[in-house]
């Protein structure tokens, strides 16, 4: 199993590293999507899983093929712990939106409403006096 590119010895801890620590992490999520207690996710459990550490199945299921890691359709911990670990595994990222451009039609809508708002304002603060 290689190991993450940055660690860090954490000072309260003594010896344990950073790298100790996200171990863990990952381990008792993979147990804890791990229904039959069996070490090894079947495929109803993968999405639940990645899902949780925003990982694409697809991703994994390659990672595992290539590397001819695990059973045909079962991921095992070992598998899973060498994935999450590979330095070069892909990582997903998050697609932004594409913002939509206003039309003219929305901009006067906005400022016809915007007036209104100044209006109701502007009664507001006279009746105040």
């Amino acid at each position: 199993m290689s190991e993450a590119k940055h660690t860090r010895i954490m000072p309260a801890d003594g010896n344990r590293t950073t790298t100790d620590i996200e171990k863990k992490f990952i381990s008792d999520t993979f147990d804890s999507f791990d229904k039959g207690k069996n070490g090894s996710l079947d495929p109803n459990d993968l999405p639940g899983v990645c899902q949780a550490l925003d990982i694409k199945p697809w991703h994994l299921m390659r990672y595992i093929k290539t590397n001819e890691k695990g059973g045909d359709t079962k991921v095992t911990k070992e598998a899973f712990l060498d994935y999450w670990f590979d330095p070069n595994r892909p990582v997903s990222s998050k697609k932004s939106k594409a913002t939509k451009k206003a039309s003219k039609a929305d901009v006067v809508r906005a400022f016809g409403e915007f007036e209104k708002a100044l209006a109701k304002l502007k009664e507001t603060v006279l009746a105040a006096f």
